[in-house]
């Protein structure tokens, strides 16, 4: 039996029984996190766009939209909650790149339609985050080093699978629905920093519903297409690609859900949360001004590629630029949700500080192949003050998650935005405890205006 088979056999027989509660209890954290980060999208511009294509185009109204009046088909809610979950880069981080983000807006546009219950939909989050971290770890990390975006390309096989769980496919359909989904996989990396990014796993939501939908009706494709020639790991592999990985011990070992997801502190690229709370603790510490700054060196297997964007001068590039966090973290001494605005980015003592950011690798990383540069993730900063004072600080790599209720006080403060305080809260205790809910289309109207 092929990967393709086995994978769509765990997902296809899994009995929910041996979905562990704390599986459950993880996954209920991601959901409820990328719910949150979905609302106070709708006050950009790009959740206006997407929600205004979204309300153009229409569809049955099975499905609401996060934060609007707007109820269309589940394909369609999938990829505006997605974009939406991900317009920040707010949500959270593991698996297979960003997993909520894509999860999310599967189960939960599905779930309102077919009327399934909070741990219906927990059980497909959980499997379809199984497949999908099983997946990333096979295909290897030059998958993402070649400039594919993994939340994107992995999620809409990820996707495919909680779709085919929910509508209760078995394993030939959901072999097929997997299929189908390969070649819906898309998303580059060059498009980071723009709004296409967020894009990306708005398409892998609503493609693995549109694949799970299409294998029920009887729409064929190739059943082995994960190690077929020319297939999944054929395109979008390379050399470390190892198909027996995605799965060894599966359905025996611990699910990866319970330990696999880091919910973020900052609305950006979780590849600054190692170097912001080095630099802010080093403001307080020595009560660092940005007047007596001469230079900031960065140093880190990461310090280059798409992280490095010295000319950043949007709130979307700043997300992704090393250059303005690190100025920002100076400057300000802390970094916020209002950090991330065209405003700031562009202020002068912003600029200023940003020219005066150097990125450099450890020499042992530089000798090591381009390709497992990024496994290695230790972080050095060294601020250098004009007074010819040099502080340091370094970790291993970066470990910042948010936990108990401080998620809930970021849900809350993210549904603030856009819901009116009390409904906020109705809207928090309802995602709290998904087990709970017998009908998650009843609990939508929470996060619905009226």
């Amino acid at each position: 039996m092929g990967a393709t088979a086995r994978l769509a056999e765990f997902v296809a027989k899994t009995p929910s029984s041996k979905i562990p509660d704390q599986a459950l209890d993880a996954a209920n954290v991601g959901l409820m996190d990328s719910v949150g980060t979905a609302l106070v999208a709708n006050i950009h511009d790009i959740g206006k766009i997407i929600t205004g294509y979204t309300n153009t185009v229409g569809g049955k109204p099975t499905a609401t939209v996060i934060g609007t009046s707007i109820k269309t088909s589940a394909p369609d809610a999938a990829l505006a909650n997605a974009t939406l979950g991900h317009s920040d880069d707010y949500d959270d981080v593991g698996g297979f790149g960003h997993p909520s983000v894509v999860l999310m807006p599967t189960v939960l546009a599905l779930g309102e339609q077919l009327h399934k219950s909070g741990r219906e939909v927990l059980d497909a989050y959980c499997l379809g985050f199984e497949v999908g971290t099983r997946i990333g770890s096979g295909i290897g990390a030059d998958h993402y080093g070649r400039g594919w975006h993994s939340t994107s390309t992995i999620g809409a096989m990820a996707s495919a699978a909680a779709a085919a769980r929910l509508l209760g496919l078995d394993t030939d359909h959901t072999r097929t629905a997997l299929g189908i989904a390969a070649s819906l996989a898309s998303g580059v990396q060059a498009n980071f920093g723009t709004m296409t990014k967020p894009l990306h796993p708005g398409n892998a939501a609503r493609s693995g519903i549109m694949a799970a939908t299409l294998a029920q009706m009887g729409y064929t494709a190739n059943q082995d297409i994960i190690e077929a020639p020319s297939g999944y790991v054929a395109v979008f592999g390379d050399q470390q690609a190892n198909i027996n990985a995605m799965t060894t011990q599966l359905g025996e070992a611990p699910l990866h859900v319970i330990s696999g997801i880091r919910i973020k502190e900052w609305p950006c690229c979780y590849g600054h949360h190692g170097v912001i709370p080095m630099l802010v603790e080093l403001v307080q510490k020595y009560e660092i001004r940005a007047s007596q700054v001469e230079r900031v060196d960065f140093i880190s297997g990461m310090a280059y590629g798409f992280l490095n964007r010295p000319d950043a001068d949007t709130y979307f590039g700043g997300k992704f630029s090393l250059q303005f966090n690190i100025a920002a973290a100076l400057v300000d001494g802390k970094v916020t949700y209002e950090t991330f605005t065209d405003e700031k980015i562009n202020s002068a003592p912003i600029r200023d500080m940003m020219a005066r950011v150097h990125l450099g690798e450890d020499p042992m990383v530089e000798r090591l192949p381009a390709r497992i540069r990024g496994a290695h993730q230790e972080q050095k900063v060294v601020v250098t003050l004009k007074d010819g004072r040099q502080l340091t600080n370094q970790i291993e790599h970066a470990t910042n998650t948010l936990k108990g209720h401080q998620v809930d006080i970021k849900f809350e403060a993210n549904a603030a935005h856009v819901l009116p305080s009390a409904q906020a809260k109705q809207a928090l205790a309802a995602f709290r405890d998904l087990k709970k809910v017998k009908d998650v289309a009843e609990i939508m109207p929470t996060v619905a205006k009226k």
